[in-house]
């Protein structure tokens, strides 16, 4: 029975990897562009931005008091205190996952005619496994 469970999850796994489209083909392209992952990069920042402009200074006073947080503070004033260039490195940490994310995908595209070929052998070597399952309940 564990069989026909692992076999049917991995069924499960390649019928959706299977479905491969010209959109698809698309995406894993435009992933690897640098400049849409500039792009992407650009966009997580203005995000990242609103979040550090929230002003954290009125919570001062429950921070550990050798901490450096004065009432005006926003995140992005106690970050810059951290570590200058933070904003820069995650722009640059984040085009780079951008990237990363872009050869992930074109391999798992990649892989999927072959995962739907292994779906497939399966699915034959199966059968009769299932058939049999099924007169073995029809007769109980």
């Amino acid at each position: 029975m564990r069989l026909v469970s692992a076999a049917a999850m991995l069924c499960a796994i390649a019928l959706p990897a299977a479905a491969q489209s010209q959109r698809e083909a698309d995406a894993v392209r435009a992933l690897n562009d640098p400049m849409v992952q500039e792009g992407v990069a650009m966009a997580m920042s203005g995000l990242a931005g609103i979040v550090l402009d929230t002003k954290v200074g009125p919570l001062a006073r429950y921070a550990d008091p050798h901490e450096d947080i004065r009432p005006s503070d926003t995140l992005r004033d106690l970050e810059r205190r951290r570590d200058p260039h933070f904003e820069a490195k995650l722009h640059d940490r984040t085009r780079r996952a951008v990237a990363g994310v872009g050869l992930v995908a074109g391999d798992a595209l990649a892989m999927s005619g072959e995962l739907a070929r292994t779906a497939d052998r399966l699915r034959d070597a199966l059968a009769p496994l299932a058939g049999a399952i099924e007169a073995y309940n029809d007769d109980n």
